[in-house]
């Protein structure tokens, strides 16, 4: 049985895609590149370019995310998680998605640390969705998204890029986490990034007990 619908369009004669995958046609969108910006970091793996979007017939308990390694020991607060969501693919409207925080050790994800959380996206494009979680001992996690509704009502979750470096991006199904090649797209990453803040950024939490000492 298919995991996730067909939209082949002009792959399909030219026999360069599975019969059971949904591919979008191409969109150039607008590069961001990994650096930080005072105390707030951008972390990535995409070249900022959507190529393809998958999207699974059925989408609760189907997850796709991305595996980041904090680069600084002082920073362990995750302030947000970004996506690319195709336009108006496959509908106009959105339906939205459950977002959670995974751990990454051994070089796989691992057990749900912080949600899932409901989110609902804004524009199609980049969106941005408050974390504000501290991963504690934790320096390496799984960003990940759950399409969590049925195609083609859904907001697909596997938007891959048409470059970058793949080996960090996975997709969740039938219980088991497997690399983001595994459904049969080759080598290219997903369009899921993590914003981070150092301990300089004071989260609310953090401001509440700091003014206790002033």
């Amino acid at each position: 049985m298919n995991k996730w619908a067909v939209l082949l369009l002009g792959f399909l004669a030219a026999g360069a895609w599975a019969a059971d995958t949904v591919v979008s046609p191409v969109y150039h969108g607008p590069y961001v590149a990994d650096k930080g910006t005072g105390v707030t970091w951008e972390l990535a793996w995409d070249n900022g370019t959507i190529s393809d979007v998958v999207a699974w017939y059925t989408g609760a308990g189907a997850w796709a995310g991305v595996d980041f390694t904090i680069p600084f020991a002082w920073s362990h607060w995750v302030g947000a998680a970004k996506i690319y969501y195709y336009p108006n693919w496959p509908n106009g409207t959105f339906e939205g998605n459950r977002m959670g925080t995974w751990s990454f050790a051994g070089g796989t994800p691992g057990s749900l640390l912080n949600g899932p959380t409901y989110v609902c996206g804004a524009a199609f494009g980049w969106n941005t969705f408050s974390a504000n979680y501290y991963l504690g001992s934790n320096t390496a996690f799984v960003m990940a998204f759950e399409q969590y509704y049925k195609y083609p009502a859904c907001d697909p979750v596997v938007n891959l890029a048409s470059g970058g470096t793949y080996s960090h991006s996975w997709y969740y199904y039938g219980g088991f986490w497997a690399g983001i090649t595994g459904l049969g797209y080759g080598s290219y990453p997903l369009m899921t990034r993590a914003i981070f803040y150092s301990m300089a950024v004071a989260p609310t939490s953090f401001g509440r007990v700091k003014a206790m000492y002033h």
